[in-house]
């Protein structure tokens, strides 16, 4: 089968892989639809983020269809639309017999796109406990967006948002949008930040405002806030605490949600506790998927998110458009998309 390939620091390539089969009574196999382009993708191809083993099928926010079941299932069945949680654990070590699967001692060896198979292939096999259902009416491409939904849902609930208070959200790219589409539902005041024109106009329909980061000036946050700041301050970029921390309240949260490994910041712990900041990194989630999806009927904008669609053999298309550089050149590229899928 077709499929994505890890080739190396900062590689992808399509290649021919033997198409995965049954393991054990608890397997499914899904005909993956298509996979959705997360930022990790983006870092894995810009070689800013070694997760991967070389060999391995990258893609982690895929959707499919049942095709066939080991002897043990029953919570699906072929023909069935499923959405794959990629975020998986060993299930026998201490953490994970507290419950807490998302710091799972061998979690990196459990990782669905990174260390397991993904799902920028044709089919993808992997347990039962890891597929939830897509439900009726929804199309292909809402359902590619549940997983950076789920992760956006709980970091935004991990930063103890209130009814009364203000969000920031720096950058406009999906999981950035996602994060202001919920924040705007469960805050009083959500502000975007997008240094690409197509994005900033399309976040400018999601939150209330949406700056180029050269206008988030001391004088535009204070007149934002009434002087005081942003309760909340959203990183879905990756290397921005610095700016987030100049932008948050006296009490407030700052979220770093984005990746990249090559970002460093200082932070003086005294400025932390005068002002009474707390940085909430604290924000993974085993089971992000089955909140996403009763949530997902509350944000309608869902349904336009998805802007580039392409083939598996068009997958450097699909990456320069949402990530701003050329895999074929290293050259920088417009982005002329909010968030791209791969067909299977």
């Amino acid at each position: 089968m077709r499929a994505l390939v890890y080739a190396g620091p900062g590689r992808m390539e399509l290649t021919d892989v033997e198409e995965p089969a049954l393991r054990g009574p608890d397997d499914v196999k899904v005909r993956i639809a298509m996979t959705g382009i997360c930022g990790t993708d983006h870092k894995i191809l810009a070689g800013k983020l070694d997760v991967a083993g070389k060999g391995t099928v990258l893609g982690h926010e895929g959707v499919g269809t049942v095709v066939e079941t080991g002897d043990a299932v029953t919570r699906v069945k072929p023909g069935d639309r499923v959405v794959i949680n990629p975020t998986q654990s060993c299930g026998t070590c201490r953490n994970c017999r507290l419950g807490a699967y998302c710091y799972c001692l061998h979690f990196d060896d459990h990782q669905v796109g990174f260390t397991l198979a993904g799902t920028f292939a044709e089919y993808y096999v992997g347990t039962a406990q890891y597929l939830y259902p897509i439900p009726d009416g929804m199309s292909w491409q809402v359902a590619s967006l549940i997983e950076p939904l789920g992760c956006s849902l709980n970091s935004v609930l991990k930063s103890g948002l209130q009814p009364h208070e203000t969000v920031l959200v720096i950058g406009s790219g999906a999981i950035g949008l996602l994060c202001q589409s919920i924040a705007r539902r469960l805050g009083r005041l959500t502000v975007a930040t997008e240094p690409n024109a197509f994005r900033r106009t399309f976040a400018a329909g999601v939150a209330h405002h949406a700056l180029h980061p050269g206008e988030l000036t001391p004088e535009t946050i204070a007149r934002l806030t009434d002087g005081k700041g942003f309760d909340v301050v959203i990183d879905a970029v990756g290397n921005q605490l610095t700016t987030a921390l100049d932008a948050v309240a006296k009490g407030g949260r700052v979220v770093p949600m984005g990746y990249d490994d090559t970002y460093r910041a200082e932070i003086a712990p005294t400025r932390l506790i005068d002002a009474g900041l707390s940085i909430v990194a604290a924000v993974p989630l085993h089971d992000a998927i089955g909140p996403a999806l009763d949530f997902s009927g509350r944000l309608p904008e869902l349904a336009r998110m998805v802007t580039t669609e392409v083939d598996m053999a068009d997958f450097r298309d699909a990456f320069a458009s949402t990530m701003g550089i050329d895999p074929r050149t290293g050259r920088k590229a417009e982005i002329t998309s909010v968030k791209a899928v791969i067909r299977s």
